[in-house]
């Protein structure tokens, strides 16, 4: 780890986000979850509580600007982040055609908006100290596109333009900001995706296009994430790495 300490992740409390936690936690550093609801929070933290002097959670909407700059400036006083992990994402399988403003609203507040405001948020005081990572979490639906995901693609597109962007202004400080691409993963948000039989289908079909055959677990992308922080990723930054099993090969 390069002289980090304290790592924050949003979506922090279920799935890839709080397998990349306890990743964290097992190698001593401090941790702060964010995510949407409070009784989310509560149950992150029961699961982290083998580590409870280490880890923070906090309930907060990553969609709504106010809400974050504000939490993240009182965070960044307090202890500054060294490590901002981008990785709250919501979706649901569906037609296109079948979708509303509203839906599409709370789609591109949650996977683009967030990272955007929270980015805006915290690299000044990167910036400052001329050092931090940046990892986000987007998708290979983004890379590829995937039927039932069109907005939810774009917006994680629109993440990657952003991973990249970010990567070359920032460097002159010594920030490295890179991607974290997954496939289709076994979390909470895919078991919800898979409510109705069309959407089983959809799913089903992704995974028989997987060179592996089976489905990711949410150990195997923290473990990505957590690399990419270490001195091992020194020289990596503005890269999109797919873990997807295969199903992505560019």
């Amino acid at each position: 780890m390069i002289n980090l300490s304290h790592i924050l992740i949003t979506g922090g409390s279920r799935g890839i986000g709080l397998a990349t936690a306890e990743a964290f936690l097992t190698q001593g550093h401090q941790v702060t979850i964010w995510a949407l609801h409070p009784e989310s929070v509560e149950s992150g933290m029961a699961h982290l509580s083998t580590y409870q002097d280490l880890v923070r959670g906090m309930a907060i909407d990553v969609g709504d600007y106010r809400a974050v700059a504000t939490a993240s400036e009182k965070l960044a006083s307090k202890n500054p982040v060294d490590v901002l992990v981008n990785n709250a994402g919501w979706t649901l399988t569906q037609p296109f055609l079948s979708e509303s403003p509203d839906y599409w609203d709370r789609i591109m507040a949650t996977n683009f908006w967030g990272p955007v405001y929270l980015c805006h948020a915290l690299l000044p005081h990167m910036a400052k100290r001329n050092s931090g990572v940046i990892i986000n979490v987007v998708s290979d639906a983004a890379r590829v596109g995937m039927a039932g995901e069109s907005v939810y693609a774009a917006a994680k597109g629109g993440v990657i333009s952003l991973t990249k962007s970010l990567a070359q202004e920032m460097a002159r400080y010594k920030i490295r900001v890179n991607a974290v691409s997954p496939g289709p993963i076994a979390t909470g948000m895919l078991d919800e995706n898979a409510a109705t039989e069309s959407a089983q289908h959809l799913i089903g079909k992704m995974v028989q296009k997987i060179p592996l055959r089976r489905l990711g677990q949410p150990q195997e992308v923290a473990a990505v994430v957590v690399f990419l922080t270490s001195d091992a990723a020194q020289y990596i930054t503005g890269q999109v790495l797919s873990v997807s099993g295969g199903l992505t090969m560019i």
